[in-house]
């Protein structure tokens, strides 16, 4: 019987990313191994490489086809695993936030590199950074057989997955390009370094700093700037219960909870009577409202709160901006994340209520992508 045949995990790997690859999924080689390490336990997706050997049959076999029909039908893989890495940090995500994004963490380097000058300073011009390493395929004997077997697999287990719901790929991301502050450390397989230790303490002899994160979510930004800056006290802010529920879970699990103050309320009504911040910094909701170009994976599972800011997207910094200055200490600064053509005009917002040396960060693929400024002068 077909149900009998065994797989080694190249195998696998080679058919699923093909059969994804075939339902206009991006990255789908990523996905499979992703997913296929979720059913055995691994913690790097090296680990399938180093076991080719394998067998994989049965019950993992079977959970395995259903994480990749839940994956065909767009559903994101943070979604199905319940968690997403960020800056070296696993965050747990659900309905109720936003999944983090690895643009996002521009966002936290932008900030370490104001406060610990140095220590995340970007790379010299022209030095990309190293490509992931690609692992060889595995031996394509076999794969076309092997590839209509796994297709009937999936497409027989439960329910089918109909052609006509099949959504395009949107387009793919411009070459990297050099970006301004170093990503995080990553070991040698490509996983995420393994967050500081005694990260609950300030650094010796260092100034406390304290910083407003607006719209927290899933708490990456705050967790994440209070992890790798020990010196840091954070207030993080949502108008979302729920959301503010699950942003101190994964700030209790990387251990920084004492050291960031999570509080409901909308945008600046979560702060207190005359409290400023050195660094004031936010995600907000950028997308436009009814952009037929977003991708199915954000507009199915993502919080519509978390995603649309207006017709031209950027209501939210309209909220921002105009009192913010009334929440920086002297020479404090701001950082905003934008979407991809708006940071000309957040720039201009910025500049128009007094903020000083305003300018952009862009990301890999060269869109800008963090709008920063310093406090308006006295």
């Amino acid at each position: 019987m077909a149900e009998a045949k065994i797989w080694k995990p190249l195998e696998l790997v080679k058919v699923t990313a093909d059969y994804l690859a075939g339902k206009n999924i991006p990255g789908p080689r990523l996905d499979a191994e992703v997913l296929l390490c979720e059913v055995l336990g691994l913690k790097r997706r090296v680990d399938l490489y180093a076991g080719f050997e394998k067998e994989i049959a049965g019950k993992p076999l079977a959970a395995y086809r259903e994480l990749v029909r839940r994956r065909a039908e767009r559903e994101p893989v943070s979604r199905i695993l319940g968690r997403r890495e960020f800056m070296g940090i696993d965050f747990a995500v659900t309905p109720d936030v936003l999944s983090p994004r690895p643009e996002t963490e521009l966002l936290v380097e932008s900030v370490l590199e104001c406060a610990a000058p140095g220590k995340h300073a970007p790379p010299p011009d022209g030095e990309q950074p190293p490509p992931e390493a690609e692992t060889p395929p595995p031996d394509s004997a076999g794969d076309e057989a092997m590839a209509r077997e796994l297709e009937r697999l999936l497409d027989s287990y439960a329910e089918d997955i109909d052609d006509e719901q099949d959504i395009d790929a949107p387009p793919r991301p411009a070459a990297p390009q050099r970006k301004t502050a170093q990503p995080p450390a990553r070991t040698r397989d490509g996983a995420p370094a393994a967050a500081p230790k005694g990260r609950n303490a300030p650094a010796p002899g260092g100034a406390r700093i304290s910083a407003l994160d607006l719209g927290t979510g899933s708490g990456c930004i705050a967790v994440a700037l209070a992890a790798h800056l020990p010196s840091a006290r954070v207030v993080a802010v949502d108008a979302s219960p729920k959301a503010l529920a699950v942003a101190k879970k994964n700030a209790a699990k990387a251990q920084v909870a004492d050291r960031i103050d999570f509080r409901q309320g909308d945008w600046f009504a979560g702060c207190r009577a005359g409290e400023t911040f050195d660094f004031i910094l936010s995600n907000p909701p950028y997308l436009l409202e009814g952009d037929p170009d977003i991708w199915p994976e954000v507009a199915r599972y993502d919080p519509p709160l978390a995603l649309y800011g207006g017709k031209d997207g950027l209501d939210c910094y309209r909220r921002i901006i105009p009192d913010a200055p009334l929440r920086l200490a002297p020479e404090g600064r701001i950082f905003l994340e934008v979407g991809a053509g708006q940071a000309q005009r957040v720039a201009e917002m910025l500049s128009r209520r007094g903020f000083r040396e305003v300018d952009a960060v862009s990301d890999y693929g060269g869109v800008p992508r963090v709008v920063r400024g310093k406090a308006p002068g006295a």
